[in-house]
């Protein structure tokens, strides 16, 4: 009797908790996975030491020194100016190459547009490794023979050869969708094809043209792999951060928190702009059942 008691307690008891896994499975699985941002962006808070390694001990007393250090390194400076500029010389190269392709592909012909999507997709497939060994190689063998050295050149060739296949592959299931009727019409109208492509294809692409621009930017500032290869002298902000030795420094710790916290700032402010959106398309949903009704 008391061992069927003790028997149904406990399946009831492994019943509730599977019921709990369940309902905040989720939760918990996010938590593992932002949790060591959630450390780094306290250990941000918890000094540095004579060589400018982070301090690792939660008992330090929590202050803002790493963030006020962080904007006098001349070094780190200069390096994520450097990012920026690689960033803002291959973004919008590179999108200019994906959208003319991706107009291309629009108006080519079926063997000539599985062929191109063919070489993007292979671009996107091969590992990066063997990417940047590649480029490498072709920029050692034509460069340095005519007297070029690696550097800030090098990095935006190399991105902008790497990252044009991701924008093709963004932009490109949206031109496919265009609506032949509307440029036609446009053309009825008696606007020109520049016009028309001002006025029409480039307003139907503008979502995936943000979203591609944004993409590569990304991409490209934080890119280590083909950036470390053919960079020469030339650094940026993951080359030096990668380059470090002997413990971790304070100023990578501080850089990885404010991007979290910029990161999470801007996801909040984008989720309470669509919970507004939302509310008020239900809001106007009611009142027209209401006035439906009426």
């Amino acid at each position: 009797m008391t061992h069927d008691l003790i028997k149904t307690k406990f399946s009831d008891a492994s019943n509730n908790f599977f019921k709990l896994v369940k309902k905040f499975y989720v939760l918990i699985i996010l938590f593992f996975i932002y949790l060591p941002l959630i450390i780094i962006v306290l250990l941000s808070f918890n000094g540095q030491t004579k060589k400018g390694n982070i301090v690792m001990n939660f008992n330090h007393n929590f202050s803002l020194t790493n963030y006020f250090y962080l904007f006098k390194n001349n070094n780190f400076l200069n390096d994520l100016s450097n990012s920026f500029i690689v960033a803002i010389i291959t973004t919008p190269i590179t999108m200019l190459i994906a959208l003319t392709t991706c107009i291309g592909l629009w108006n080519s012909k079926k063997n000539q547009h599985n062929l191109i999507i063919g070489i993007c997709k292979t671009t996107l497939i091969l590992p990066e490794p063997i990417i940047a060994i590649s480029l490498f190689i072709l920029f050692a063998t034509t460069f340095i023979p005519l007297g070029f050295d690696f550097g800030l050149l090098t990095i935006c060739l190399a991105h902008i050869s790497y990252y044009s296949p991701y924008a093709v592959m963004i932009i490109y299931p949206k031109i496919m969708k265009l609506n032949t009727n509307l440029i036609l019409a446009s053309y009825d109208l008696g606007y020109s094809k520049l016009k028309t492509f001002f006025n029409i294809i480039l307003k139907s692409l503008l979502p995936s043209l943000l979203s591609a621009t944004i993409v590569v930017f990304g991409l490209s500032f934080d890119e280590f792999i083909i950036t470390n290869l053919v960079n020469g002298s030339f650094h940026t902000i993951s080359t030096k951060m990668y380059m470090t030795r002997k413990g971790i420094k304070a100023w990578i710790i501080t850089f990885g928190a404010i991007i979290i916290l910029c990161s999470i700032t801007i996801t909040f402010f984008v989720t309470l702009i669509k919970i507004k959106k939302l509310k008020k398309y239900r809001t106007l949903k009611i009142g027209r059942k209401y006035e439906n009704k009426i």
